[in-house]
């Protein structure tokens, strides 16, 4: 039950390919009809005519030939196959049990599906003096062919809907198509197309269960009668365990390439043929015909009661309200701004079944009538501008955030004066020099610029690898701490909080827990030292520059806004940057010893990707090209695994996919295996991996799925609720929103979602994980009774299968023994692969690099900067092709959006922050069940 989406290869074969088939008509066309407001401009209208379709096809359109001119030949890509198909269980009750009720439903489906990709994706590229600019069109030519089976000849109703490479620009002219937003949405499409047709079976009479990501049956149809029309399915499922896999495990390239590997050739039967066998299959299965009569009957009455029912406007209405405010909630949680159609999958999700997108439009309207969402222009990674919202919580942080940073210039005492702070820089670069380190100009004048200043909050922008912690924040927590304020080191992570606080010798806590616990306010001045600040979102942003004001903290936020941001919505750093606030720069390069490794850096940092690349050939490094991810990732392992044990240590792989991390690991591990630096028994166990819930994902049922695992961050003892302890999730109500969870004594709790937990949980889901000794780990979760961190790192020394135990060896030489069967000690996983986020603010001697081209949303400007600036000596980048490397870094710079559409400037902070009771008050309505 998905949408796919694939690439004509030629025109003839396009045009025979919908010819063949005689699922409906014997030997012409299936059912079939045009579409799109490019079809009507074409007055293109009902079923599609063989002729023309084979003219569009090659692109003749309105006396214009499209395509392009290549090595002497006129090249034209007729376009794309974007096809939709069913539930089982609906395609069986439409084409097994006859209730052709479903088909037009499943049009409408396919149609409003088809409507949003045309308004929202239809985009052409127009070259004007030398350079190319991208035009949304909002116009389509589509032809629709609908079927009734698979290739296998199971009942399968499904959509080809041909979407011809043709658009008409705002000119009138005709051009072909830019596709690649069709790619990056196609998930996003199945999913609308799901809850479009899960309200449609819905109004047919029919209950549905809900599955995983907007996916669901038709209640009533046992999992036997499923099975036995689901051969194609059970085909693929039966390739991929040949190759070790199961269809949950496997990436989607292995997906394709075993539909691609079990794919039958068309076979034309009659239609009615097929039905007389589909029913003798069902009755086999024991669905029988007074089955089927009596579930199709039941849903028909149901139809009409919904149908005569008086008040069903106003509660789709309400529905639909409600279902935005959480989509909207949850979208705004990660991004600033979202796109429309993003906005309509994620209602769509809290309210399938109960609403269709024509109530989410409604909604919509309604929303932006009373402020809670506003329009803004919604940019891809390629910075092709779509349709698109924020929210009124977005613009409240923002603008909050701006005005107490404003409010903070010139309300506090320097630290030094301008004459004291040049003779602390002095001293301290005597220091520095003594251990054979010189400082840089930027960071005496950054240093004495902090300590004189007299604004509350102040900004430190270095690139990475400028010798920041060594320098300048050490002389300034030294100097104010010897003033008698207290110093606070802070980070997004345990891990960065606790080696910042090293270096400074301060005490030091995470961004989180400072939030929830920064201590009462005193009489004391406080200096709070935020390092990683590119990763911080605006809405802790807010939250901690209000702090700050009530705890008389000064703040001092360091980053690099080259790098990646926050994973929660906003750009709280380079906002507060463009808006004025006070920020000393450092921006000469350090930490490579290598020459040409650090002009790869100054080239990443610049977008250069192609200077880059030449650089590491220069010396910097190496770039390694396999057409496949399977030669890549073995080439990578290979090379990792040849470096002694003391080199492995100072070693970074880089891969930016959380799966790709895990195949390399198991590629690399083989390796390790292989030359004995595994050694010893094998034990099994279970890791916990977060789900990563937003806020309104959690608040919601069918955001869990049997077998998931909770843990609470606070005891509740009156619900028999430790935070030590790990639950199971045994039981879903959805009506209730409720979740059943058991512990160890099997003890069942009923978990309110709405009443309580829900905010204070984290959801994990489970993962087989090998240990053996001399694997490394990390644990992936703090737990301060047992002094863990996130992200802390050691080597298994000893596994002992008998008592499921092991001993891992951390900073020190510490000894922790893991009991492997125990949730508490279930947050690990292998350390040899880091993701680029993980990899930010980390250093190493040399790194390896998985870079592929086609990896839309892993690798642009940031990650590649993040990357490429972590080894001091030699880098390695392993892609599938250097050129299109190259051009796909040059297109995606990796920004993230803000709400507020003018902040530049100080003046432009305040006019905003005017607005900030408004939107302040509109968010928290927002925020509620309803709109």
């Amino acid at each position: 039950m998905v949408a796919t989406i694939s690439a004509l290869t030629s025109a003839a074969q396009a045009a025979s390919y919908y010819e063949a088939d005689d699922y409906y008509a014997e030997g012409g066309l299936a059912p079939s009809e045009w579409f799109g407001q490019g079809a009507r401009a074409l007055r293109l209208a009902g079923a599609v005519d063989r002729e023309r379709f084979a003219q569009l096809l090659i692109g003749h359109v309105s006396d214009q030939e499209l395509g392009t001119m290549r090595d002497g030949e006129w090249e034209h890509r007729p376009g794309w196959d974007m096809t939709f198909s069913a539930p089982k269980s609906v395609s069986i009750m439409a084409e097994v049990a006859g209730d052709r009720r479903l088909i037009a439903a499943h049009e409408r489906a396919v149609r409003t599906a088809l409507e949003l990709a045309e308004q929202h994706f239809a985009t052409t590229r127009i070259r004007e003096d030398g350079s190319v600019r991208r035009e949304a069109t909002g116009n389509l030519v589509i032809a629709s062919f609908r079927h009734g089976t698979s290739r296998a000849l199971d009942p399968q109703l499904h959509s080809h809907n041909i979407i011809l490479n043709m658009t008409r620009d705002e000119a009138g002219q005709w051009r072909s198509l830019e596709p690649r937003a069709f790619y990056q949405m196609q998930k996003q499409m199945g999913a609308i197309y799901r809850q479009e047709l899960a309200s449609e079976v819905q109004r047919l009479g029919y209950a549905i269960e809900r599955g995983r990501d907007s996916t669901f049956e038709i209640a009533g149809i046992g999992e036997e009668t499923l099975e036995a029309f689901s051969q194609r399915s059970a085909a693929i499922e039966a390739r991929l365990a040949e190759r070790g896999k199961s269809r949950a495990e496997a990436s989607a390239a292995e997906k394709q390439i075993a539909a691609l590997d079990t794919r039958l050739a068309k076979e034309a039967v009659p239609h009615a043929e097929l039905i007389g066998e589909w029913r003798e299959a069902a009755n086999a299965a024991g669905w029988d015909e007074q089955a089927r009569r009596r579930l199709i009957a039941k849903a028909e009455a149901r139809a009409e009661v919904f149908a005569l029912g008086a008040d069903q406007e106003f509660a789709r209405e309400l529905a639909a309200d409600r279902a935005l405010a959480q989509g909207a909630a949850m979208l705004g949680e990660r991004q600033s701004v979202f796109s429309t159609t993003a906005l309509h999958e994620a209602a769509g999700r809290f309210g399938m079944g109960r609403i269709g997108h024509d109530d989410i439009a409604a909604a919509i309207a309604r929303a932006e009538k009373i402020g809670a969402l506003e329009a803004r222009e919604c940019l891809d990674r390629r910075g092709v501008a779509f349709e698109g919202f924020t929210t009124a919580a977005n613009i409240a942080n923002e603008t909050t955030m701006l005005r107490l940073e404003e409010q903070a210039r010139q309300q506090v005492e320097p630290i030094l004066s301008p004459v004291a702070a040049a003779r602390a820089v002095a001293e301290a670069e005597r220091r520095s020099a003594m251990r054979g380190h010189e400082w840089t100009d930027e960071q005496r004048a950054g240093t004495a610029q902090i300590l004189a200043s007299p604004n509350r909050v102040v900004g430190l922008q270095g690139a990475a690898g400028t010798a920041k912690t060594s320098t300048v924040l050490a002389t300034i927590a030294r100097e104010a701490e010897a003033r008698g304020i207290q110093v606070t080191a802070i980070a997004p992570t345990a891990s960065a909080a606790q080696v910042l606080g090293e270096a400074l010798d301060s005490r030091a806590d995470t961004l989180a827990r400072h939030l929830l616990a920064p201590g009462r306010p005193t009489p004391k001045e406080r200096l709070w030292i935020v390092d990683e600040a590119s990763l911080i979102s605006t809405a802790d942003a807010a939250k901690l520059l209000a702090l700050a004001e009530s705890h008389r903290a000064r703040v001092l936020l360091v980053g690099d806004t080259a790098q990646l941001g926050s994973v929660e919505a906003g750009a709280a750093f380079a906002q507060l940057q463009g808006a004025g606030m006070e920020t000393a720069r450092l921006t000469k390069i350090l930490r490579q010893t290598n020459e040409q490794a650090r002009a790869a850096v100054e080239a990443s940092l610049a977008g250069d990707a192609k200077k880059a690349l030449a650089a590491l050939d220069a010396g910097g490094g190496r770039i390694i090209e396999h057409d496949t991810r399977k030669a890549r990732f073995a080439q990578i392992a290979q090379d990792y695994a040849k470096l002694d044990t003391k080199e492995r240590r100072k070693a970074l792989v880089i891969e930016p996919s959380r799966e790709g991390r895990d195949e390399l690991t198991k590629e690399i591990r083989h390796r390790l295996a292989e030359n004995g630096a595994l050694h010893g028994p094998a034990v099994e166990t279970t890791r916990l991996v977060p789900r990563d819930l937003t806020r309104a994902e959690a608040k919601d049922a069918h955001s869990y799925v049997i077998g998931d695992m909770i843990r609470f961050a606070k005891d509740y003892a009156d619900k028999g609720v430790s935070k030590a302890q790990a639950y199971r999730v045994v039981g879903i109500d959805t009506k209730k929103a409720a979740v059943m969870l058991a512990g160890r004594d099997d003890r069942t709790i009923d978990w309110r979602l709405r009443q309580w937990g829900a905010s204070h949980a984290q959801a994990f889901t489970t993962e087989a994980i090998e240990l053996r000794a001399g694997d490394q780990v990390q644990f992936t979760r703090n737990d301060r009774a047992l002094g863990r961190i996130n992200g802390q790192q050691g080597e298994i020394i000893a596994v002992d299968p008998a008592t499921r135990e092991a001993k891992v060896r951390v900073a020190r030489g510490k000894i922790e023994t893991l009991t492997l069967d125990s949730p508490r000690d279930q947050h690990i996983a292998h350390a040899y692969v880091a993701t680029a986020f993980a990899a930010q603010g980390r250093t190493a001697e040399r790194t390896f690099i998985h870079a592929d081209s086609a990896a839309t949303h892993l690798i642009d400007q940031k990650s590649f900067y993040v990357a490429v600036s972590r080894a001091k000596e030699t880098t390695a980048i392993y892609t599938n092709d250097r050129a299109k490397l190259v051009g796909a870094i040059a297109e995606r710079i990796g920004a993230k959006q803000v709400a507020l559409a003018e902040w530049a400037t100080p003046g432009q902070s305040v006019a905003s922050a005017n607005r900030t009771e408004k939107h302040e008050k509109t968010a928290k309505l927002s925020n509620g069940m309803m709109l």
